[in-house]
């Protein structure tokens, strides 16, 4: 059976939802940003209709067939009710998703879900990057991987160290030395299976960059057989201040391009990935003097797979209104951890989401993923 794999690509700055998925049926949003509101549908470089309320961001065209496929769903004004606006202390505490829980979500996840004949020797879950992704902290099954073809041991008689070091601690019970036999388990498999040398599909167009590099490393590992259940891909430049409708459509160009050439690349695979989008917090309602926005809190989400109910904006609206605004700010209607944990417990098995999400209210069903 195909291992199924999630995909949590992380929007590091606060992405202005509301330019991205735009409620151009709201009027208080034309009021709020006169000079940076993406234009109504049929307009000049105007929003790709997807609901008759919501449309793309036209730099996101690469998204509108897959919406219209029924593998895009979205969800508009989420995001974390007990988080504040500092990118620091928003994004730690979305990614470890609970208050006084140990390690992230995703690694609680991969600990909820240890059994079911995993093997406790290998890999699970990969940050494409130098560090791990808080996310993906407390399992010790996960990793960082910056480069696959330079995934390892530097020295002149590679080979030699990683015969020797094994042997080095046979016999010792510790906990270290397990986590170092995963490591050798993943450089065999890596040497093996060799992901890096996998081409993607012809038609499969990465955008250029760390970004696309990643999502294409991340095909790789899909496409290798490696078994990795989770892979965590940052995407930074975000926190549009000023002069944003110069600077948010290549960001969101480039978010689109690469999601779109991964369900390429994927092809007959893409049944067995999910990709959700996820950022810190969302903008204010109202544009700036320097024709940006500040931070503030409702955002939107992407979820992108084969299973996924797609085709649909998922949205208890708040509206723009004055009143309705939260400091200024899209009021948050939906928990993220809700979306994550309908993808967890409906796409992947989780039994036990509670240890995953604890203290979270319950909310209704989204249904996100097809049975």
């Amino acid at each position: 059976m195909a291992t199924k794999t999630l995909i949590v690509i992380f929007q590091r700055g606060g992405m202005d939802g509301l330019n991205a998925l735009v409620p151009h049926a709201d009027g208080h949003y034309y009021d709020l940003r006169p000079a940076i509101a993406v234009g109504e549908p049929g307009s000049a470089d105007g929003a790709l209709d997807l609901d008759g309320y919501f449309g793309l961001h036209p730099a996101l065209a690469p998204l509108k067939p897959l919406y219209d496929g029924g593998w895009l769903a979205a969800v508009h004004a989420t995001g974390g009710p007990d988080l504040d606006r500092s990118h620091f202390s928003a994004q730690a505490g979305m990614e470890i998703a609970s208050g006084g829980a140990i390690g992230g979500w995703v690694g609680r996840h991969l600990l909820a879900t240890a059994g079911a004949g995993r093997s406790g020797r290998r890999i699970r879950a990969i940050s494409i990057g130098t560090a791990l992704d808080q996310a993906l902290a407390g399992s010790p099954d996960s990793a960082a991987v910056a480069s696959s073809a330079d995934f390892r041991i530097r020295s002149r008689e590679p080979e030699l160290w990683e015969a020797a070091l094994p042997l080095l601690h046979a016999g010792i019970a510790d906990g270290y030395v397990a986590q170092g036999e995963r490591v050798f388990s993943v450089l065999d498999a890596f040497r093996e299976l060799r992901p890096h040398e996998i081409e993607p599909a012809a038609d499969a167009s990465y955008p250029a960059g760390a970004f696309g590099r990643a999502m294409l490393q991340a095909a790789q590992y899909i496409k290798s057989g490696l078994g990795i259940e989770a892979i965590g891909i940052n995407l930074g430049g975000w926190d549009h201040h000023a002069n944003e409708g110069n600077a948010l459509p290549p960001k969101l160009q480039e978010l689109a391009q690469g999601m779109a050439a991964l369900r390429t690349d994927l092809a007959e695979r893409f049944d067995d990935v999910v990709v959700v989008t996820m950022s810190e917090f969302g903008r204010r309602a109202a544009e700036n003097a320097a024709q940006g926005t500040d931070h503030g809190s409702g955002n939107a989400m992407f979820i992108l797979g084969g299973r996924v109910n797609g085709g649909r904006v998922i949205a208890d609206w708040p509206g723009l209104q004055s009143a309705a605004l939260d400091d200024g700010a899209l009021r948050i209607t939906t928990d993220y951890r809700n979306v994550l944990g309908e993808i967890l417990s409906q796409g992947f098995g989780n039994p036990d989401v509670g240890s995953v999400f604890p203290g979270v209210r319950a909310a209704s069903a989204l249904a996100l993923i097809r049975g």
